[in-house]
């Protein structure tokens, strides 16, 4: 998993039929500095956030699983945000600041 501030969204006309109810946005990831990286991911997103705000992004199978309970395999997608995130605290002192 990984926290990432929405810089954008994606909008496909035409899409895989997996993803077809599916909306996509543009995602930061974010080293404990609260700062970006150099780039970025496209994320699936069912709960509905929007440019500007720190978002919890997962990959893979847990990607999958988050947006598809039931049926993770039947998704072509390889990221999703996963929870809309109100605030972040970082212990400074238990941090060097090498994460990225």
């Amino acid at each position: 998993m990984f926290l990432g501030k929405v810089i954008g969204t994606v909008w496909a006309t035409k899409k895989s039929d997996t993803c077809a109810n599916l909306r996509f946005l543009v995602v930061h990831p974010l080293n404990l500095k609260k700062a970006p990286s150099t780039d970025v991911v496209i994320c699936a997103d069912t709960l509905g956030a929007g440019p500007g705000e720190t978002v919890i992004c997962a990959y893979g199978h847990a990607a999958r699983k988050a947006i598809h309970p039931d049926a993770p395999a039947e998704l072509s997608i390889e990221a999703a945000v996963i929870g809309i995130v109100d605030r972040v605290d970082i212990d400074e002192d238990a941090s060097d600041g090498k994460i990225t």
